[in-house]
């Protein structure tokens, strides 16, 4: 099977904004390459090759990329991977259990080796560490067995956004630059997912600079994401309240968020892999940080800096 190649104009970064339609077609035909469909309206087809972002607000928002962005991989005759990360806040059960009731078969699909579901550490911790070279290996190792076993390629999707507080921010994007070099060389589609009440700005910033484009999805609304978009967030950010939220870490920001929506510290500790003590560690230093003296305290900032909803 002859391997298609992306083409170079869209491999600029002189923009965050996703090519036009017409652009991605025009580049793509005149390299031969075959666009393909992502399932997402506001992506549309794109070649081999790509690396993009989502930024969404709300698990049904990241049901409504995961799903449709799947299915269409399956009707394409892709493999499909999904790394489900914990910053996500849905586990790897809930992540089958939502495929056992979106796609007829799944379990024969996933018994048939078409779809996998991997929870992050499985694939990007070596012991307690991050291990971005065997990460990387693991992915060309998926993506070249796809097509081995007569798959079209692989679509891949999963949040990098744990990795912030696994890495230094350098290191984090070292990675994303090295993955996104690896896939140019593949048959691959990968959409990063990010959930924005866990983001800052500098964090969306960071993100969308280490892909090829970026898109969000609010309340099932999708949107380009411009430059000026990030740049007017991070001013908002600075001149609301929600300036308190900037400053602590994605892990803090996490650990608050779970926090607020009821979980013990016994709960937030399995969920995020995590020692118990550490979870502690992370609210003692919270409660710090925001001159906060207890729970309800921490519930109320959540609330107001939009965190979580007051409706629960």
């Amino acid at each position: 099977m002859q391997t298609d190649r992306r083409p170079g104009p869209m491999r600029s970064r002189s923009s965050l904004a996703a090519p036009s339609d017409s652009e991605i077609k025009a580049a793509a035909m005149k390299n031969g390459q075959a666009l393909r469909d992502t399932g997402l309206k506001a992506v549309g087809e794109v070649p081999w090759g790509t690396h993009f972002s989502i930024f969404y607000e709300t698990k049904k928002d990241l049901l409504e990329i995961v799903v449709p962005f799947f299915k269409a991989g399956l009707q394409a005759n892709e493999f499909c991977l999904w790394i489900v990360a914990n910053s996500e806040l849905l586990t790897f059960n809930e992540a089958k259990a939502v495929f056992r009731e979106a796609v007829p078969d799944f379990d024969r699909l996933l018994k048939a080796g078409k779809i996998e579901i991997v929870p992050y550490h499985k694939w990007f911790l070596t012991g307690r560490a991050v291990d971005m070279r065997k990460a990387i290996t693991r992915f060309r190792k998926r993506s070249s067995e796809a097509v081995k076993r007569g798959f079209s390629g692989t679509r891949l999707t999963g949040s990098p956004a744990w990795m912030r507080d696994n890495l230094h921010a350098r290191s984090f994007r070292e990675f994303e630059q090295k993955f996104d070099g690896q896939i140019t060389r593949e048959q691959m589609i990968v959409a990063c997912t990010f959930p924005l009440r866990l983001s800052g700005a500098e964090d969306i910033l960071n993100a969308a600079r280490t892909h090829q484009f970026a898109v969000t999805l609010r309340k099932g609304a999708w949107k380009r994401v411009e430059i000026s978009d990030i740049e007017s967030a991070r001013r908002e950010a600075r001149q609301t309240t929600s300036l308190e939220l900037e400053t602590l870490t994605f892990r803090q920001r996490e650990i608050l968020q779970l926090v607020a929506q009821g979980q013990n510290t016994k709960q937030i500790a399995d969920l995020l892999g995590i020692s118990v003590k550490t979870v502690e560690a992370h609210r003692l230093q919270l409660m710090r940080r925001l001159n906060i003296g207890n729970i309800p305290g921490l519930v109320r900032f959540a609330i107001r800096t939009g965190l979580v909803s007051a409706e629960g």
